[in-house]
């Protein structure tokens, strides 16, 4: 049946298989204070980077998720912190599934505006 075993929980947070995530990463930069030990997932179908921020309280609870960059360059592949603080990604448009757009594939750096 549906009966929880003993000693385990529910997960948190369930993905959706149609999002079909690529990749994730725990930002634990500096160039952008506001993300740090948030959970960042890159999606292909879902074509966005879906931010997962806990509690601070209590860092076993999902405080919220948000939706970020939806759709503005398809498919997401890997999201990475990078040695320089900023939150980098991959797109993932040419592997005959997405939508190339000039210069895709690419890396695009999420930093903080100037």
């Amino acid at each position: 049946g549906d009966e929880a075993l003993p000693g385990v929980r529910a997960p948190a947070l369930q993905i959706p298989a149609a999002l079909a995530v690529g990749g994730a990463a725990f930002y634990e930069g500096s160039a952008l204070p506001g993300f740090r030990h948030d959970l960042f997932l890159a999606t292909l179908d879902g074509a966005h980077l879906l931010r997962v921020r806990f509690d601070p309280a209590d860092p076993d609870r999902i405080a919220g998720t948000e939706r970020l960059l939806d759709g503005r360059f398809g498919r997401l592949r890997e999201v990475v912190t990078g040695p320089d603080g900023g939150l980098y990604l991959a797109t993932g448009n040419r592997d005959g599934r997405g939508e190339p757009r000039p210069g895709d594939d690419r890396i695009i750096r999420l930093w903080p505006a100037q």
